[in-house]
């Protein structure tokens, strides 16, 4: 009887390990079953788009170089861009046959590219976000498109300004623009800047552009001067026209001069406009305290120099515009210090307003 006993009960550990090795197989199986798709699927996802379709062959070679395990022939990859169109209920992974090949691409993207681009710009102009935070912004921006767009979200400057408002900033020319940047060639376009004369010719620019970025509710384009090798030219960019890449042109910025651009334009906060930039010394009245802040940003020194009257000095182009912007506060903003620029405001103030 006990050696019975003993024979049933190695029958039961027997084909109990039996059953746990079925189950194991199976689960691995499963779980090889559902990496494959996932590699499939990612792999077509990362690297395809409507102007980059993959091959059988495309999509096998990505594969390879991810050194997976496993190889994936033509009907597996049809078979598992089926299942996920049908789970999506649409076609989302579009499959099309051209003479012998099988081609594939990814549809459904978020944002398009441009829209992307614009608020990568908007997030590298804004002194509410880290350094860490935009990086973390522009990798999960990369990795909503395919790898052929990756280097249209990348930032040459880091720019900090104090205030971005207006988050309908999307201008037409801003795809021919990004590919020069990318591409590292320079544009051609026509700059035109609103003008009371009639049937003006405006001058076409050819310059070579560096990056573009949103400032005091305005997008700008930023260019190589022609004449200096690190000066900074600047354009509001709903007023560039017709642009067009220059394809025998190649244009390469280095580091130091990528620095020298970023120490001209980091402390102008209206860039568009005839003028120079000065250091300018102001005056104002406690009650534009913040204006002052959201204009100039948190960086400046202010001085209280009597109760509730302050000054500070700035870094600005001096034009029509920034005059305009002192007369808006009612003379609660006053340029002090500098003889020669409060001469120059009073001579905008005798031409253009009053007899002083």
């Amino acid at each position: 009887m006990r050696i019975y006993a003993c024979i049933i009960k190695l029958h039961f550990v027997l084909c109990t390990k039996k059953e746990q090795v079925k189950h194991m197989t199976t689960k691995r199986k499963d779980k090889d079953t559902y990496m494959k798709y996932l590699a499939i699927i990612d792999t077509i996802m990362q690297n395809s788009d409507e102007n980059h379709p993959m091959t059988i062959s495309d999509i096998q070679e990505k594969l390879y170089e991810k050194n997976l395990e496993f190889n994936a022939d033509y009907r597996l990859i049809i078979k598992y861009v089926d299942i996920y169109n049908e789970y999506h209920n649409e076609d989302i992974i579009i499959h099309e046959k051209h003479g012998r090949n099988q081609y594939f691409y990814f549809t459904d993207r978020s944002l398009d590219t441009m829209e992307a681009k614009a608020i990568i710009d908007l997030v590298y102009s804004s002194d509410f976000f880290t350094k860490t935070t935009k990086e973390n912004y522009k990798k999960r921006i990369q990795k909503m498109f395919s790898s052929h767009y990756k280097n249209y979200f990348n930032k040459l400057i880091d720019i900090h300004i104090s205030k971005n408002e207006n988050s309908q900033v999307f201008y037409k020319e801003l795809e021919k623009i990004t590919q020069a940047i990318d591409q590292h060639k320079m544009i051609r376009f026509i700059y035109k800047k609103p003008s009371l004369q009639k049937d003006i010719e405006y001058k076409i620019q050819e310059l070579a552009p560096i990056d573009t970025m949103f400032s005091n509710n305005t997008y700008y384009l930023l260019c190589q001067g022609n004449r200096e090798l690190n000066s900074c030219l600047s354009y509001r960019l709903d007023y560039v026209q017709n642009v067009e890449i220059v394809e025998d042109s190649r244009v390469y910025f280095s580091n130091d001069q990528l620095y020298h651009f970023k120490e001209k334009i980091k402390n102008i906060t209206y860039m568009y406009g005839e003028g120079e930039m000065h250091t300018i010394e102001l005056e104002f009245d406690g009650s534009v305290y913040t204006n002052i802040i959201d204009k100039f940003g948190h960086s400046i020194d202010i001085v209280e120099v009597a109760d509730n009257l302050y000054r500070t000095k700035v870094r600005h182009v001096i034009n029509s515009t920034f005059y305009s912007w002192i007369i808006g506060f009612g003379g609660k903003i006053q340029i002090v210090g500098n003889e020669e620029q409060v001469h120059a405001f009073r001579k905008f103030l005798q031409s253009n307003f009053i007899n002083i």
